[in-house]
């Protein structure tokens, strides 16, 4: 798509997220009415209502354009499509932890291209076009590749879905403490992404994610002088390691083990 056609979807995507924002900050309540997807995976009337305000927004000035959001799948004409997560991190608003966030990424014909994400209660909002850097709050923001890992700290995320794994997983993560002082889960994929992206902390690893999980956050990443790689199972199953390239490269062996 032609830079121009992703700049006004970039510029509609800024001012999405900051309704959405609003919506989700006057609406908490919403996140009372809670029902279950699958084990440990819920949604809320939250959820719904403002994935609705994001697509019709969309589609009010891209009415053939595709969107694959996590509630609702809106199939479109278009080549390019929206991949949208309405709540990155769903327990926390239903529980009050601040570290929830909205979720938009363009995707076009030469892959991943838009990415926004606000995390609504911090007032933060990261975004990216693909070759124009990534910022915070319109500030330019780069990975972090000055400290020594072992002064950094690692955003590692048990399977939170499947139990039944987190031994195994654990043994995974033990091998990180000899390269990292510390490790975080605040449960949102996006969030974790752009954490990494503006140089909070070094590296992240989750597996059993969804395309609109991370899209938005590894658009900001890599326009952030970050590095990912991920074994992508499905649009459903994609096991994710990002970092700075320093802290990509360290952890690479950890998790390929």
């Amino acid at each position: 798509m032609d830079k121009e056609s992703l700049r006004v979807r970039y510029e509609l995507a800024l001012r999405i997220s900051e309704q959405a924002s609003l919506f989700l900050l006057e609406n908490e309540k919403l996140g009372r009415e809670i029902s279950s997807k699958a084990d440990n995976d819920y949604v809320t009337l939250a959820d719904q209502e403002c994935e609705r305000l994001i697509e019709e927004s969309i589609l009010a000035v891209f009415p053939d354009d595709t969107i694959f959001g996590e509630e609702n799948k809106v199939k479109g004409n278009s080549k390019g499509r929206w991949i949208i997560d309405p709540i990155d991190g769903t327990v926390n608003f239903f529980n009050g932890f601040p570290n929830y966030s909205i979720s938009i990424a363009f995707e076009d014909e030469e892959g991943l291209a838009i990415g926004v994400v606000s995390v609504v209660r911090q007032k933060e909002t990261f975004h990216a076009m693909r070759g124009e850097g990534a910022f915070l709050n319109g500030k330019p923001i780069r990975t972090n590749e000055e400290l020594d890992t072992m002064k950094t700290v690692a955003i590692l995320v048990p399977p939170h879905r499947h139990h039944e794994l987190i031994d195994a997983y654990m043994l995974k993560m033990r091998k990180f403490y000899n390269h990292f002082s510390d490790m975080r889960s605040i449960g949102s994929a996006a969030c974790s992404l752009c954490y990494v992206a503006c140089g909070r902390v070094a590296v992240y690893y989750e597996e059993y994610l969804a395309l609109y999980d991370m899209a938005a956050g590894v658009v900001i990443l890599s326009e952030a002088g970050g590095k990912y790689s991920y074994d992508k199972k499905s649009d459903y199953w994609i096991n994710l390691l990002a970092g700075s390239k320093k802290a990509h490269d360290v952890s690479w062996g950890i998790v390929n083990d």
